[in-house]
């Protein structure tokens, strides 16, 4: 449950979600993805109500959210080789012809240094951090408006990491908007302009990412922060 969260995310702008486990941060995701319904308050877009409906996006023209889940592998579809789930979005929103389809999805592909070869292969045949990749490639082919992440980066080794943060950073330059949940305080920093600290379903502290990070206002975040490099080295 969620309780007193309020928030804006502007065009070009990145907003981190922290917390524990159990603080909210699926919660608040889904809900901005439909997955879950609102017992009170609202969720706006453009000043108008949100619907996640495609015939609502539709009407825009332009596919208004798309996700990366953190079990990335089960979000996408088992049947389906990757050349065929970078292309479905595409057919599904009647855009271009088949070549063009192949083709764009070869460049998202690469873009994401998904290798192409493994493009003819199946889910099941690959590794997380394939799938972490190509989850992103895929929710990024429609150019949303909004791109919700939740620990995108798990899966990945540093150089790959890095390289999609580098992507990220690039999108929010070009306009998207970005709604990331993560454990990674380092990536939260680099990635993102606001920050929301959440705890048992409610925000503590909200505002500039450097500000709260450098002088937490909060003993919860600073207890986060704490722990971040501690977590880093036992993993390491």
């Amino acid at each position: 449950m969620l309780k007193a969260v309020s928030f804006s995310i502007a065009p070009g702008e990145a907003w981190g979600v922290i917390g524990a486990s159990g603080s909210g941060k699926t919660t608040l995701l889904n809900l901005l993805l439909g997955l879950l319904e609102p017992s009170e308050g609202r969720i706006t877009f453009q000043g108008g109500p949100w619907s996640p409906l495609p015939e609502r996006e539709r009407r825009l023209r332009r596919p208004l959210i798309q996700a990366v889940f953190q079990d990335a592998l089960a979000s996408l579809p088992p049947h389906r080789t990757g050349w065929e789930i970078l292309q479905e979005p595409l057919h599904v929103w009647k855009r271009g012809d088949l070549r063009s389809r192949r083709e764009a999805a070869a460049r998202m592909a690469a873009k994401v240094k998904f290798p192409e070869v493994a493009l003819a292969q199946r889910p099941g045949a690959w590794s997380g951090g394939l799938a972490q990749r190509l989850a992103l490639a895929r929710a990024l082919m429609l150019e949303p408006a909004l791109l919700v992440l939740d620990e995108p980066f798990s899966a990945l080794d540093p150089t790959l990491g890095c390289h999609l943060l580098d992507l990220l950073v690039a999108l929010k330059a070009e306009g998207t908007a970005l709604l990331l949940a993560s454990h990674d305080l380092e990536v939260v920093r680099i990635l993102c302009d606001q920050l929301l600290v959440l705890r048992e379903g409610e925000a503590l502290c909200q505002g500039p990412t450097g500000a709260l990070l450098s002088r937490p206002p909060h003993p919860h975040l600073g207890e986060l922060s704490a722990a971040a490099p501690r977590l880093n080295a036992a993993e390491a």
